[in-house]
């Protein structure tokens, strides 16, 4: 799964716009506080300004200043990081009616205080430190509670959905054949509830597989025992074609416990498969071997190649398409051979009327009786799933009047 499809992903990047939001709306808020703070000293300033200057004396009476909190700032270093702010756009200019001069006045803040600078034309500016000093603790108190809780609340859903992740491993397993996996949560929410009646079915499946197991063992036991017991008594009687006969239909029916053992494996998704390489002659002798009467009726023109296959399930996809070949064609003769990356068998015969997915699902047979009366009528279904559990690909061609069934290796 891509990191955008995750629901984590998403979560966090709305809590993270969410911060941001957050964050730009106390920036505004705070350059809108310093903005009235910084009006309101402006025009505090000025009154005191003007309360404290002296008309006859034409300067500034400082010691009314101090009485009204100013406080006048002698250090030239401050001095001069002071006058480096630079001014607000729109100073505030004094105007003394009487003897006609003009004092100019600006604040600005710096540090934890805010300053007045006051200035005339040809005098140096002269700077008060303003009756006022912030309170960060109410500043940033509500701020940090505020970004806490969202924080807080992105932990929280995050950790609730974490369990998302150690359920899917498990379902993985679960998928995979492993039953015993355990899901119970004793949690309340939503995810909680998921992963319990997840766990419910896991433990009611489990019970089913069992049973079903158990049922299986016990008729393939039950159905073993008396072809076995047949085997034996086929050996005690002296007429060797009656004896031939008996032993071909014994070992005819634990061929169809075979097949029926592989259908059942097929359709639980049980089937594990022992991959090793061999040569294709093996695999096609083993394939002959167990397609008994019908050897004259295949032509083999085979090319040297090793196969990384399950020898003997492989062999039983090669059987049965072989099979199902002689069967269907006009001559019963079928042609198998192959290059470095196909397996191709051919017969002439009436092409599919359907496609080659339909055949190969159970019971397919779309009111039509199979030509062969050997076997359950799962030969496709069986080589098509194994063919896929190899990663390999079945393919149909019609060309003339051929059929090609080719196995992509």
């Amino acid at each position: 799964m891509r990191w955008y499809h995750s629901i984590i992903t998403r979560i966090t990047l709305i809590f993270a716009l969410a911060l941001l939001g957050i964050a730009a709306i106390f920036f505004s808020l705070s350059i809108h506080e310093r903005d009235s703070t910084l009006r309101r000293m402006h025009d505090y300033t000025h009154l005191a300004v003007r309360s404290a200057f002296d008309p006859l004396a034409k300067q500034l009476d400082y010691e009314k200043l101090a009485e009204m909190g100013f406080t006048r700032v002698e250090d030239a270093k401050l001095q001069e990081r002071i006058l480096e702010i630079p001014k607000p756009p729109r100073p505030f200019p004094m105007k003394q009616m009487e003897e006609k001069l003009r004092f100019g006045l600006y604040v600005v803040p710096h540090g934890m205080h805010i300053y007045a600078v006051l200035f005339r034309r040809d005098d140096k500016p002269t700077i008060l430190q303003v009756p006022f000093e912030k309170e960060l603790f109410p500043q940033i108190l509500f701020p940090l509670l505020t970004f806490a809780f969202v924080i807080v609340l992105y932990i929280g859903i995050i950790r609730s959905i974490l369990p998302l992740k150690t359920l899917r491993e498990k379902i993985k397993h679960f998928a995979n054949g492993d039953y015993d996996i355990t899901c119970k949560s004793s949690k309340k929410d939503e995810i909680a509830a998921l992963a319990n009646e997840f766990d419910s079915a896991v433990i009611k499946i489990k019970s089913l597989r069992d049973s079903r197991q158990l049922f299986l063992r016990n008729i393939m036991h039950e159905l073993k025992t008396p072809i076995t017991k047949g085997k034996l008594a086929a050996e005690m009687i002296e007429d060797a074609t009656y004896t031939s006969i008996l032993q071909n239909v014994f070992k005819r029916q634990e061929a169809l416990l075979e097949e029926f053992s592989r259908i059942e494996k097929l359709s639980a998704d049980e089937l594990k498969l022992d991959i090793k390489r061999y040569h294709i002659e093996d695999v096609v002798d083993y394939a002959l071997d167990i397609l008994d009467d019908k050897h004259e009726n295949i032509t083999c023109h085979l090319t040297p190649v090793e196969l990384k296959v399950d020898f003997e399930l492989f062999g039983v996809v090669l059987k049965n398409l072989l099979d199902n070949g002689v069967n269907y064609a006009h001559d019963h003769r079928v042609t198998l051979s192959n290059d470095l990356h196909t397996i191709t068998v051919s017969n002439h015969a009436p092409a599919l009327e359907f496609s080659l997915e339909r055949y190969a699902e159970p019971y397919f047979l779309e009111g039509k009786k199979q030509k062969s009366a050997r076997g359950l009528g799962f030969g496709l279904f069986i080589t098509w799933h194994v063919i896929r559990l190899h990663g390999m690909r079945l393919e149909y061609k019609r060309e003339g009047e051929m059929n090609h069934f080719i196995i992509y290796i």
